[in-house]
């Protein structure tokens, strides 16, 4: 799966399980903090528990430099991928 892909199908879980409206959200959008988005902690489990099934790519404990986009959570999982 290339790096498009997992941008598609990770905004697709963002907007479908976490409730994020599609039209506010971009690939370069900070999800967490302050942001427009405004995800919190139970949020990024919920996602690091995607990227684990989904991938197969173990997100806990990564930095949080891995979460600010869909571009960075891509990059990692491209970057951590054993396909």
């Amino acid at each position: 799966m290339n790096e498009t892909e997992i941008k598609v199908k990770l905004k697709d879980f963002i907007c479908s399980t976490l409730g994020v409206e599609a039209e506010v959200l971009e690939n370069d959008t900070e999800l967490f903090g302050d942001s427009p988005i405004g995800l919190d902690s139970v949020d990024s489990l919920e996602i690091i528990s995607f990227v684990d099934g989904e991938y197969g790519v173990d997100m806990t404990g990564v930095g949080k430099e891995h979460f600010v986009s869909i571009d960075t959570i891509a990059a990692y999982i491209c970057a951590n991928s054993a396909n």
